[in-house]
């Protein structure tokens, strides 16, 4: 790499500077990128939508409008919406000019540093997003620096997926599933570092209509664990009481998750979050899903004590209009806009990100909720 050039690492730093005004002669203020200040000319709709050039692209909002131009109504339903009415609620705290030069947005899961706290999510069967499917996403998570976890329903050989994930990656599989343990065996082998086990909803329940958690079969956990070398994490928490439960069955991490929004008896996980993280303790890594979509949700789920937050829609946004390189810039998208609200909000590392960088307006779910 040349002098001139500066890492993603740098780059991802010196958002945080200049968001927080701590960088002399930043370009706050300066003169827009000439891209800007060209004139366009008159936009007449096409007869068939045309896909905006990636690098238009401002926020990865715009990224499900270009999904949209690509696939047939039904298979786009799949990856449309979530339940996102609670985040508006969520506000973040600005502490402009702290020095956040050095910006780290690095975090250590399971013994593994990873770039950033921003996961690729399991999603099954991608070849009804792209032609590549988990290829095109195991290319673009390892080129935007993100850990990938693989479904057990993927539609891509796990040995090929392997081969290509960078720097290493997470398999996911069913409690419900008869097949779950000779999985779970085989992703070992292939060099996958950590299992997820869905719990607490059919895999069926992946399409747009929501669907009702079902209860947790603990034993079927149990039984998946056995003989692993590897963490197992249970996906699919929504309650404390479901996250102490867990961590009496020696689970090594939880992800809370209500499966996107297709869960119609459960609360919004970014509100439920806290609660969950209190009852874990600190015990085991939480990880959290859930209509996440842009750099300032994740910020919120870390500031309530996730330490990582995994992407799924979006993802496939990418995927479904560019391929590799559209899952590539809705990773570094997101990795961006984090660092920018991390650098406005004071925070120059995940460390010291905490519940004073948010305010929730409204009521929480109590404490005592277990929603069972």
């Amino acid at each position: 790499m040349s002098d001139n050039k500066l890492s993603r690492r740098q780059a991802l730093g010196s958002v945080g500077a200049i968001v927080a005004g701590t960088v002399a002669g930043s370009a706050i203020g300066g003169e827009a990128p000439a891209a800007q200040q060209r004139e366009r000319a008159p936009w007449e709709p096409p007869q068939t939508p045309r896909l905006t050039p990636r690098e238009e692209l401002v926020n990865l909002l715009e990224f499900e409008e270009e999904a949209k131009k690509k696939l047939p109504p039904a298979t786009f339903a799949l990856i449309a919406g979530g339940d996102r009415a609670l985040f508006d609620r969520i506000t973040l705290r600005p502490r402009m000019n702290i020095p956040t030069t050095d910006m780290d947005l690095s975090v250590s899961l399971f013994g593994e540093e990873h770039f950033t706290p921003i996961i690729v999510a399991p999603v099954a069967d991608q070849k009804r997003f792209h032609p590549d499917a988990e290829l095109a996403t195991a290319r673009g998570a390892a080129a935007g620096k993100a850990l990938m976890i693989v479904s057990s329903r993927s539609s891509v050989p796990l040995a090929e997926i392997a081969a290509i994930a960078r720097p290493s990656f997470w398999y996911q599989v069913y409690a419900s599933d008869s097949a779950a343990r000779t999985q779970v065996q085989d992703a070992v082998k292939a060099g996958a570092k950590a299992i997820v086990v869905t719990v607490g909803a059919s895999h069926a329940a992946n399409g747009a209509r929501p669907a009702t958690a079902s209860s947790i079969n603990w034993s079927a956990v149990d039984a998946i664990r056995q003989g692993v070398s590897v963490p197992v994490i249970v996906k699919g928490i929504t309650t404390p009481a479901e996250a102490t439960a867990a961590l009496q069955r020696n689970v090594q991490g939880i992800v809370a998750s209500n499966f996107g929004g297709l869960l119609a008896n459960k609360d919004a996980m970014i509100l439920a979050l806290p609660n969950i993280v209190d009852a874990v303790a600190g015990k085991v890594p939480v990880l959290t899903d859930g209509s996440f979509r842009r750099g300032t949700d994740t910020f919120k789920a870390l500031a309530f004590g996730a330490q990582g937050v995994l992407l799924g829609r979006p993802v496939m946004w990418g995927l479904a209009a560019y391929g590799d390189a559209g899952v590539q810039n809705v990773i570094e998208m997101a990795q961006t806009e984090l660092a920018r609200y991390m650098g406005m909000c004071g925070k120059p590392s995940l460390k010291a990100l905490d519940r004073t960088a948010v305010k929730v307006h409204g009521p929480m779910p109590p404490k005592t909720a277990t929603n069972n």
